[in-house]
């Protein structure tokens, strides 16, 4: 799956946080700095952040030769974009491949930190079998002036509509070929948070 925090989102909602499980909710705050634990930490430490965690170089298919530190010990944030990573869950017990695909640095709007970043990542690997074939989901047209569809959907699904900054726009229940109507939204990028989910799209 792909997490995606963006700049200047609050990170004390859930929209902006990867909830993996019950012990880890990853996000980052917006005055730069490093990612960190939400439901154990309310910032970041650059010597321990996030907390419960264990990273390394490397993949799950060779976890008998990797070396786990903290997230800073392992790596700078920066250079750990477009690497392989494990992320190991350690009150969970479970290890996680990991690649970040951005991660923002310095202030582009005066604001003082930008605090974007994203992931791809493997699911959770106490999922079921039935959560493994669950079908990719993305959102089309994108981006959209009136509409959006969700493909990959086999059966009706609730979602939630997130502002940039995280607030909740509009709520409700989506099927198989239904449209979600964005009309009256203003130009910009938003969030549609459906089936465990985050699923970012520009509205025209």
């Amino acid at each position: 799956m792909t997490f995606t925090k963006a700049d200047n989102a609050d990170p004390t909602l859930e929209a902006n946080q990867d909830r993996i499980t019950s012990n880890v909710w990853l996000t980052r705050g917006n005055s730069g700095g490093q990612i960190y634990n939400a439901k154990t930490e309310s910032s970041s430490s650059k010597s321990s952040s996030p907390d419960d965690t264990r990273w390394a170089f490397g993949t799950t298919s060779n976890l008998g030769s990797l070396t786990f530190s903290t997230f800073r010990g392992t790596s700078k944030p920066k250079n750990a974009v477009g690497q392989n990573m494990v992320l190991y869950l350690v009150s969970d017990d479970i290890y996680i491949d990991i690649k970040f695909t951005s991660w923002s640095s310095g202030s582009s709007n005066g604001l003082g930190g930008d605090g974007g970043f994203s992931y791809q990542r493997s699911t959770d690997p106490n999922l079921s079998i039935e959560d493994y074939d669950k079908p990719v989901l993305s959102v089309y047209p994108n981006p959209s002036t009136s509409f959006l569809r969700v493909n990959g959907l086999n059966a009706a699904e609730p979602y939630r509509l997130y502002s940039i900054l995280g607030v909740e726009i509009q709520s409700g229940i989506v099927s198989i070929d239904q449209e979600i109507d964005i009309d009256a939204l203003q130009t910009g990028m938003y969030m549609l948070q459906i089936a465990n989910t985050a699923l970012p799209f520009v509205k025209k």
